[in-house]
């Protein structure tokens, strides 16, 4: 009951050498944490990258000499060596591995032995990772069979995701341009990384050492823009994944706790160090949430996982709190949040809940928008993270990166025309089929695409809201076979109702989830 109530849901990702000044953990180990990581799946047409990661090889040196790789699928396997002789001298380390994936097809499961040795001939022998205390678990990479069934001007894209500028006591996340090139496996049309402010204040390769916030964080948005050069800008998803540098801002809510705001791409650095938990006890906001909305004008910004259960020690050590119906606009001189990201990695009980919650905005009269995103720190295969600090970790497959997505209609793939179409809310949330509601003078229709690879649609429902109601009317629903790839159906709005919106789910358990069609200007 005391660890249920300290520690409600796992605490993410897995830096293992922190103590906290403590003379043992049983998570220590003089070694780097070393592990194998890749995209969960792959577009037609691309060739994805995987990466040996390697963190503290400077404080650890080691040298990996060389992988045994296990590759398998449906009517084939293939063993393949990778020789490396390599000796890491920086922090963090991302290696390009050169698989050879010719001939694969549908879901492959990778598995690598790695052997890593110090100097005087000490060396440990593991399969894929060699965090402590929790068993090997392969990686998992499915081969699309069709391409994404997105139209034209329409971009996927991860909205909560965090860099290497991200690094703390007990997480970090991957490289930017890392990020970008698995972004671009999963036929990403955008990626906002959208790191913590409060670790914009410290080094990001010695997370105790404190820097200029500001001129890291300027560091941090030049190297993301550099990524975006010679970027192909016009319709569809083709090409590199575009780069849009964001943050994770810790700001007060109105209890004064500490919330956080996905702020997608403002150009300066927006100060939050309230629950960054190396100030310790001096854990009140910078800036409340007012503040920072004042301060971004029109940038889009929205609430992250706003009904995530927060902890009893996040509470007392960190001040952290849930975002309230009041927060969402706190001033009514000034613009409000865009959206809640309440589908974040996974569907249990912080979306259940935090999909009523918005649904009570718009019952309410609010124009909000859904957001659907991951919050991966890295994190492309599997997540690996701290469940009890300085005691055990966890592993599963629910925050990898660019899973969930939210999709947004935008002419123009820059980084202007994703912010523009994350402002206009025309955008859906998916993990796999395409939907959307047409409008064309008050006559609607719903428009849905699916491919083989996520199954046919199989139960489709449309709801509509009348302000001030105390929940939702079901205007039509559908229960199908699953084979048909295809929706386009007429939609009969009930009168007075402010808004529709729709849900469809697929025979591959895949959801798409539509942003509210207004019907009052």
């Amino acid at each position: 009951m005391l660890k249920r109530l300290l520690f409600p849901s796992p605490l993410p990702y897995a830096e293992t050498h922190y103590k906290f000044k403590l003379p043992w953990s049983p998570l220590y180990r003089p070694w780097p944490e070393v592990f194998l990581d890749g995209p969960s799946f792959c577009v037609p047409g691309v060739k994805p990258v995987f990466y040996l990661v390697i963190k503290d090889g400077d404080l650890f040196p080691v040298q990996v000499h060389e992988i045994e790789f296990l590759l398998q699928w449906e009517g084939g396997s293939r063993k393949q060596t990778v020789n490396l002789d390599l000796r890491p001298t920086e922090n963090l380390l991302f290696h390009p591995l050169a698989l050879d994936f010719s001939g694969c097809t549908g879901m492959v499961t990778v598995n690598g032995k790695v052997r890593v040795e110090k100097s005087g001939g000490r060396s440990q022998d593991f399969l894929n990772a060699n965090f402590p205390g929790i068993p090997p678990s392969p990686l998992l990479i499915r081969f699309l069979a069709a391409p994404l069934p997105y139209p034209v001007d329409w971009h996927g894209g991860e909205l909560h995701c965090h860099s290497d500028y991200s690094n703390d006591p007990v997480e970090y996340g991957a490289p930017l341009n890392v990020l970008q090139e698995a972004g671009t496996a999963l036929g990403m049309g955008y990626v906002v990384c959208t790191d913590h402010s409060y670790d914009f204040y410290y080094n990001r390769r010695r997370y105790m050492q404190p820097v200029d916030p500001d001129a890291n964080f300027q560091a941090y948005r030049s190297e993301a823009l550099a990524l975006n050069q010679g970027l192909v800008t016009g319709p569809g998803d083709g090409g590199r994944t575009l780069v849009i540098p964001g943050e994770e801002v810790s700001c007060g809510n109105h209890l004064g706790e500490n919330v956080h705001l996905l702020v997608a791409g403002h150009p300066d650095f927006l100060p939050g160090h309230g629950d960054g938990g190396r100030r310790w006890f001096n854990n009140r906001p910078d800036l409340r949430v007012e503040e920072v909305l004042e301060r971004i004008g029109a940038t889009p910004a929205f609430a992250a996982h706003p009904r995530s259960r927060v902890g009893g020690l996040e509470r007392f050590i960190f001040r952290r709190g849930m975002w309230h119906e009041r927060d969402l606009r706190p001033n009514p001189s000034i613009r409000g949040v865009d959206g809640l990201q309440f589908w974040n990695g996974n569907r249990g009980t912080d979306y259940t809940e935090g999909r009523r919650f918005w649904v009570d905005q718009l019952l309410a009269g609010k124009r909000i928008s859904p957001i659907g995103a991951n919050d991966a720190h890295g994190d492309l295969n599997r997540c690996i993270g701290v469940k009890t600090p300085l005691f055990s970790l966890y592993q599963n497959r629910n925050h990898v990166y660019g899973n969930v997505r939210t999709v947004v209609h935008a002419p123009e793939r820059t980084v202007a025309g994703i912010q523009s179409g994350l402002a206009s809310g025309r955008l859906f949330l998916t993990d796999g089929p395409f939907l959307e509601l047409q409008d064309s003078d008050g006559r609607f229709r719903l428009h849905g695409k699916s491919n083989s690879d996520f199954g046919g649609f199989t139960n489709v429902t449309v709801w509509a809201g009348q302000k001030g109601a105390s929940q939702e009317t079901v205007v039509a629903t559908w229960k199908l076979d699953g084979g048909g790839m295809d929706l386009d159906e007429a939609l009969t709005v009930p009168a007075g109702s402010a808004y529709l919106r729709a849900e469809a789910q697929t025979s591959g358990k895949r959801l798409a989830l539509t942003a509210p069609s207004y019907l009052e200007t």
